[in-house]
């Protein structure tokens, strides 16, 4: 008796705790005043995923921007977290400070990632490996958390 037990119902899933992040977005962000897409992109070798001039509009009736911006993005979805998406998008480019001279002395630039998650208690790293190559070109990192949840969780 009791090793035959048989369950009324199908246990309920009341959380799950930990893991990668749902969503993650690495993008490698250029900005100046003086600020021209086209020389970034030759620069660099490749089309941004967003650019603008200063003073350019996003719309007609929109404010203009008050600075110049070259944006290139990578996106990631769990199982794959910030890590992956760093790595991609430098991957993209040689890891050689002289390539990165003209755009760490003439912008501001740095990896901007950002994170995208419902769950609780998920988390990332980034490698040594990630770090060094970041300080080696002169990329810092700056992280945008976005935060999910419901009332019933007590919200995030």
């Amino acid at each position: 008796m009791g090793d035959d037990i048989t369950p009324i119902r199908k246990a309920d899933v009341l959380m799950e705790v930990g893991g990668v992040v749902d969503e993650s977005r690495a993008t490698l962000a250029i900005y100046g005043d003086d600020l021209d897409p086209d020389v970034v992109s030759s620069l660099l070798g490749c089309q941004p995923s967003h650019a603008h001039r200063k003073g350019d509009r996003k719309k007609e009736d929109s404010p203009p921007f008050a600075t110049g911006a070259w944006l290139l993005t990578v996106e990631m979805k769990d199982p794959h977290g910030p890590q992956e998406a760093v790595a991609a998008l430098l991957n993209r480019f040689p890891q050689e400070q002289a390539f990165w001279r003209p755009i760490i002395d003439g912008y501001r630039a740095s990896i901007r990632v950002g994170i995208h998650t419902a769950g609780w208690n998920r988390g990332f790293g980034l490698s040594s490996e990630i770090l060094a190559t970041l300080a080696r070109i002169g990329l810092g990192v700056d992280f945008d958390l976005y935060l999910y949840g419901d009332e019933t969780d007590g919200g995030v």
